[in-house]
């Protein structure tokens, strides 16, 4: 019976020829026991003169086997076990080095997370303080309008006044400026570039129709009515007459005057509790102004009652230099109530 084993000629013909891989299982010959651990594309080396030394045998035999062996083998097996153990040790600092990039991943998740609510808490902080301050100048301008009224009654002099309404209007601005989200990332979503400021939207999950008042990273707050309300850019859908104001916009020179700096007096006006001559009055320098800003649309709230002030707003809509055209207000927007006016270019 013939047994023979370790023959380099299977190592060169693997090494040569095209589709055949050399292939190793480990041993340590510490412990005279394999590791069964496969590395392909490395042969394996000859362990029989190591593994004869360990287990005690004649030294000399040993030595003279190993006088038997070609030098160019002996450095060959060498050769092998450096490759080998260099390639252990990247196989070590690999492992190192994915574990520190997990551990890393995992702090800089954490610290998303802790910014996303520092972010949160921020917002909800601002958007607080610019309900109050929204409450603030209502009640100022209500008094000024009443005050207004009784200076006209007695005869007298608005020149006063104007300093007044100019420190209003400036806090006004301030007051109504958009709550955005700060980002930590460069990039802007393409969600968030799909729906912009001032635009009407449908909000599908409520089914109702509003304004886009301010943009965050994956959010917006939509003025519905007389409400305001958070809902995912998800769940936005621009509207037709969005659609046709950016087409007009993008097809229409610009043929108005002003400076495109001018403030927005924002997107909505409310003339109820006014008496006729106010509220036109009122009507008129909010016109100016949403011309002048370059407001796409606003909506007029002039209530319902008796139907003497909306009779009034439209027939002064009627023609005006400033609009366009005008409809009345969907019915969950107000209906009757509400007078939605296209403003000219």
């Amino acid at each position: 019976t013939l047994v023979t084993t370790h023959h380099p000629e299977l190592k060169s013909f693997a090494h040569e020829t095209e589709g055949v891989v050399n292939a190793s299982v480990e041993f340590d010959v510490k412990t005279l026991r394999p590791t069964f651990q496969l590395t392909i594309g490395l042969p394996g080396r000859s362990n029989a003169i190591a593994i004869a030394s360990r287990l005690g045998l004649d030294p000399e035999i040993v030595a003279a086997a190993k006088s038997e062996v070609h030098p160019d083998d002996l450095r060959s097996d060498k050769l092998l076990d450096d490759i080998r153990k260099e390639r252990n040790r990247s196989s070590r600092e690999r492992e190192k080095a994915i574990k520190a990039r997990q551990k890393t991943d995992a702090i800089n998740a954490e610290l998303e997370k802790r910014l996303e609510k520092i972010e949160d808490e921020r917002r909800e902080v601002l958007a607080k303080a610019r309900a109050e301050g929204e409450l603030e100048v209502a009640v100022l301008k209500r008094n000024l309008d009443s005050l207004r009224g009784q200076l006209k009654n007695a005869r007298q002099p608005l020149d006063a006044l104007k300093s007044v309404e100019q420190k209003v209007e400036v806090m006004e601005q301030k007051v109504e400026a958009p709550v955005e989200r700060k980002s930590n990332q460069s990039s802007v979503t393409s969600d968030q570039s799909s729906v912009r400021l001032g635009e009407r939207v449908r909000v599908g999950t409520l089914n109702a129709e509003g304004v886009v008042t301010a943009l965050g990273e994956s959010d917006a707050e939509v003025q519905v009515g007389s409400l305001r309300v958070r809902a995912r850019l998800v769940d936005l859908e621009r509207t037709v007459i969005s659609d046709q104001l950016s087409v007009i916009s993008d097809q229409s020179p610009v043929t108005r005057h002003s400076s495109p700096a001018t403030a927005s007096p924002g997107l909505e006006v409310s003339l109820r509790g006014m008496m006729v001559e106010e509220a036109l009055e009122a009507l008129e320098r909010y016109l100016e102004k949403a011309y002048l800003a370059g407001l796409p649309f606003v909506r007029i709230v002039h209530g319902k009652g008796t139907g003497k002030l909306r009779a009034a707003v439209r027939e002064a809509l009627r023609g005006h230099a400033y609009v366009k055209s005008f409809e009345e207000g969907a019915p969950n927007e107000g209906g009757e109530g509400v007078t939605v006016a296209l403003i000219a270019n």
